[in-house]
């Protein structure tokens, strides 16, 4: 038992001799042809890459410069697009806050043309109120003072005010002294401080 476990042991120790004879420099030439082919020009990383990509198992791990290059261009259109998202998020921001902008003028817009009708109906209520000031006014001065006086002394000061504005001076002094006093003397300082 004793020389077999010897045999053994010298059997293991004469593959593994062997096993360093041929492949010890079975690497090294191949690491010095490497060399050789690499001064000379020749791309021996393409064609070690192409012929371990053919081998079964090894190919899942070696990458081809075609499949770097592809992996390379992903990378790039994949910054392209997180790129072109972001500015379309900026460009969707922008737009939001316009919209919010447009929406507020809108407003302002509707307001706007809501007091303009306000202050348009408001004029043409005082050109007619105008106007009919005007006949009034012809009226009266058609008429003599002293039955013009009882009439305007019973209108509402509002009415009367403007109506006497509307008369020549002469026409209003004599409608006035046709007045009661008092009532002459109040529609005078009302005249004076318009």
């Amino acid at each position: 038992m004793a020389t077999n476990l010897k045999k053994s042991k010298e059997n293991k120790a004469s593959v593994f001799q062997w096993l360093i004879v041929i492949f010890v420099p079975l690497i090294f030439a191949l690491v010095f042809a490497v060399i050789i082919l690499h001064f000379m020009g020749v791309d021996t990383g393409k064609y070690t890459k192409d012929t371990l990509n053919k081998v079964p198992f090894i190919s899942e791990q070696v990458t081809t410069d075609g499949e770097e290059l592809h992996a390379n261009q992903l990378a790039e259109k994949d910054q392209v697009i997180k790129k072109l998202q972001e500015e379309v998020d900026a460009l969707q921001h922008e737009v939001q806050t316009k919209e919010g902008t447009i929406s507020e003028l809108e407003e302002k817009n509707s307001t706007m043309s809501s007091q303009i009708g306000e202050l348009e109906e408001a004029q043409q209520s005082e050109t007619t109120n105008s106007g009919s000031l005007e006949e009034l006014a012809a009226s009266f001065k058609a008429m003599k003072p002293k039955a013009a006086a009882p009439i305007i002394e019973t209108m509402e000061d509002d009415v009367a005010i403007p109506l006497l504005q509307q008369l020549d001076a002469e026409v209003r002094g004599e409608i006035l002294s046709e007045m009661d006093p008092e009532t002459a003397a109040t529609y005078s300082d009302l005249l004076v401080n318009q």
